[in-house]
């Protein structure tokens, strides 16, 4: 996929790896989260904390200090910067096409014209339609969104090459959980909102924002409340995919924080079906717990297992 198509739309999802040095970015409202794979020993992943204004600035300096120029990029878009729809597959549509033939639905769905937005596909699993024919998942973001994080990685002397999602980037890593393919979880909750993603074998089944934020997690007056709130919304997604979906919950659910002050997990395992337990990062290869707010960034950085698919 080249660097002008995906300036066009939202598209390589489904390249592979190349040998040479890779950049794995997320640019969100409070910095840039960054990671770079092939790292030449440990840990290559970090976070600088920057206004948007500032960003051209910030990522020009990570460019120069780590010699960067020239990488092939890959940009992640957090959860509140798109949106995912389900739409019926129409038949007889070759599967480089079908972004643009079911474009013109989004109109029902985006509060803005589709001619403002970019959009992409990926696959919704089969056996989980229960019924509803042949799905896939549609993807659209503001074109103007997309523009301006183009043009901050060009004019840094980055080489895009693709453009992601967060829950597909989390997908790689859950599908490393996932040591029996009987499904795995994983819960990652920023500053304003969480997101839980829920794959077997490879494939992203389930991906819902959690309304929660961690001043709310943190502050002793809405403790309480702000628990027993997240642990309601993942205990309807485990429902959800249970009971929409056709599949059976994992028994496990997996928590990625900034901090760990709060026994998070402990104390949302009162009021959720499931386990829940903070990762255990040396299961990913990992001595020291990575800072969460790499964990797409890096985790675009991981490629499926192999065997298992989109």
């Amino acid at each position: 996929m080249t660097k002008n198509a995906l300036a066009r739309k939202i598209t390589g999802l489904f390249t592979g790896p190349r040998r040479r040095q890779r950049v794995f970015m997320e640019v969100r409202p409070d910095g840039i989260a960054w990671a770079v794979s092939p790292a030449e020993s440990g840990l290559s992943a970090g976070f600088e904390e920057c206004l948007p204004a500032k960003r051209h600035k910030v990522l020009q300096a990570l460019v120069d200090k780590h010699g960067w120029s020239g990488a092939d990029t890959t940009l992640v878009l957090p959860l509140d910067q798109y949106q995912v729809f389900q739409m019926e597959r129409p038949e007889g549509i070759d599967e480089s096409e079908l972004g643009d033939a079911l474009k013109w639905k989004l109109k029902d769905f985006l509060d803005f014209s589709p001619s403002d937005s970019v959009s992409d596909v990926f696959p919704f699993p089969e056996d989980a339609s229960r019924g509803r024919g042949a799905l896939v998942n549609v993807v659209a973001a503001r074109k103007s969104l997309v523009s301006g994080l183009v043009t901050l990685v060009q004019e840094a002397g980055l080489e895009l090459n693709q453009i992601d999602i967060a829950e597909l980037a989390l997908r790689n890593l859950v599908s490393r959980l996932d040591k029996k393919n009987r499904g795995a979880a994983l819960v990652h909750l920023r500053e304003r909102y969480g997101q839980m993603v829920v794959c077997r074998e490879g494939t992203l089944y389930l991906s819902r924002r959690l309304d929660v934020t961690l001043e709310d997690l943190r502050d002793a007056s809405r403790q309480e409340g702000a628990v027993q709130s997240l642990a309601l919304e993942m205990q309807r997604s485990l429902d959800y995919y249970e009971s929409q979906l056709g599949q059976v919950p994992p028994a496990m659910i997996h928590l990625v924080a900034r901090d760990n002050i709060l026994p998070l997990a402990s104390m949302l395992s009162s009021y959720v079906a499931a386990g829940v337990e903070t990762l255990d990062w040396s299961a990913v290869g990992f001595e020291e717990p990575l800072d969460s707010r790499c964990l797409p960034a890096w985790s675009a950085s991981l490629s499926v297992p192999e065997g298992e698919h989109q």
